[in-house]
């Protein structure tokens, strides 16, 4: 009798285990997969941005063919514009930013100064990715016709 419970014990206990683990690999595999999918979106560049919001404007909107090409054009001009725009103040923004940091590292001890050195430098590095993004993704001539390099 005594076994039997042991063995019923361990039954549930194997169960549960099965259970709890299935749980965290869901989990973890939904979690890498989620992320995975944001990172290749935001390193996309405006090509795959532009083409996913024709997708969900055309799906939405139930556009037909006609509309589709016209509206692409509209949709097309607001990422240049958006882009120039972003290209343009991307210097004040970056002043403004440096000026707070260094408002904030007045207020920190050497070792806070030095952590806060790494937090903006990681910040900027990936601020400044944006700005090399173009030669990465498939839409480089489309990038390049519309952004051309700074002088």
């Amino acid at each position: 009798m005594i076994k039997m419970e042991k063995n019923k014990v361990k039954v549930i206990a194997g169960v549960l285990l099965v259970f709890f683990l299935g749980i965290l690999i869901g989990s973890l595999g939904t979690g890498i997969c989620i992320r995975h999918r944001v990172e290749k979106f935001a390193k996309g560049g405006p090509p795959e941005k532009r083409a996913l919001s024709m997708r969900k404007l055309t799906s939405r909107l139930k556009l037909t063919p006609q509309q589709q090409t016209e509206i692409e054009k509209i949709v097309d001009s607001a990422f240049t514009q958006l882009h120039e725009l972003r290209q343009k103040h991307r210097p004040e923004v970056e002043a403004i930013i440096d000026g707070h940091v260094a408002q904030i590292k007045e207020k920190l001890n050497e070792a806070q100064k030095q952590k806060m050195d790494q937090i903006h430098e990681k910040l900027k590095k990936r601020w400044l990715r944006g700005k090399f993004r173009k030669s990465r993704h498939k839409g480089k001539a489309w990038h390049e016709e519309r952004c051309p390099p700074e002088d």
